[in-house]
């Protein structure tokens, strides 16, 4: 956890002792029971069911940080021009002439890559917002077709909630072809960010896996009304999360966690952990 998350904790514990209990049970779920199914998702696949606009947002993210890459990239290729323009100034052989011709056209294969990639990003920028329109009015027309067939018994409805599938499919289409585009840019240098979801406490926990398989704790949401609200604004949080240094973290396992947090309550917190599975594992 970082300093930031470590005593945003210990604050919670101090304000609410309850609420801070019940995150910390959700901590020991995830520090006993791994990184994986039945109780952790990808965050894609828990928005993609319910909050299409905000994963089309989530994804957008991702490809401007792939495509920063790109530009970076771009940037050593042109440092490393530069440089060997200026050997070739001071020794003029066979041998640099050819490896600068090589790199200028590298750089040059570089630049157009980076404008398609570019192109391809911006369309996906405005086309998502076309989606994300089209997902919102069908919600809003199916919400009032149910409004009037409760108020009035004769009235047909349908019609708009057959409009959310295609709306919600227009969105799955771009995080496919989105997907593809992350395939031919490479992998992101960041982990992926993952959800720990509770049905027990009404709990979100968002965390990423590290190379070196370590969960980092990102962000903890519980009892909110407006999940797609929480969501927007925890992706943000758990972006500036993942970009802090690495001397920031501090790592735990079950015991130290339990140990720093909730001494002489051991016990109890992991019998509350065992608690909060159990609607999980009914569904």
């Amino acid at each position: 956890m970082s300093s930031e998350v470590r005593d945003w904790l210990a604050t919670l514990l101090a304000e609410d002792r309850q609420v801070g209990r019940t995150v910390g049970e959700a901590v020991t779920v995830l520090l006993e029971s791994g990184f994986g199914a039945p109780f952790v998702l990808p965050l894609e696949s828990a928005l993609r069911g319910q909050h299409p606009g905000i994963a089309l947002d989530h994804c957008y993210q991702r490809q401007l940080r792939l495509l920063r890459g790109v530009r970076r990239s771009l940037a050593d290729l042109a440092t490393a021009r530069k440089r060997l323009e200026l050997r070739i100034g001071q020794e003029v052989t066979a041998d640099a002439r050819r490896r600068y011709e090589d790199l200028v056209a590298e750089e040059v294969r570089a630049t157009l890559f980076l404008q398609r990639v570019q192109a391809t990003v911006d369309a996906f920028r405005a086309r998502k917002e076309v989606v994300k329109a089209g997902y919102t009015a069908a919600l809003a027309n199916r919400t009032l077709d149910e409004a009037f067939a409760a108020f009035d018994e004769s009235y047909v409805s349908g019609r708009a909630a057959d409009e959310v599938a295609p709306a919600h499919a227009a969105a799955d289409e771009m995080l496919r072809a989105a997907a593809e585009l992350e395939r031919q840019l490479g992998a992101d240098t960041q982990p992926e960010i993952s959800e720990l979801r509770l049905e027990a406490s009404d709990l979100r926990l968002l965390f990423a896996v590290t190379p070196s398989d370590t969960a980092v704790l990102l962000v903890v949401g519980i009892g909110h009304d407006d999940w797609g609200q929480w969501y927007a604004e925890a992706l943000q949080l758990a972006q500036a999360e993942l970009e802090l240094q690495d001397d920031d973290f501090t790592g735990y396992d079950l015991a130290a966690f339990l140990s720093e947090y909730f001494p002489g309550e051991e016990a109890a917190v992991r019998a509350g952990a065992a608690r909060l599975i159990e609607p999980n594992r009914a569904g």
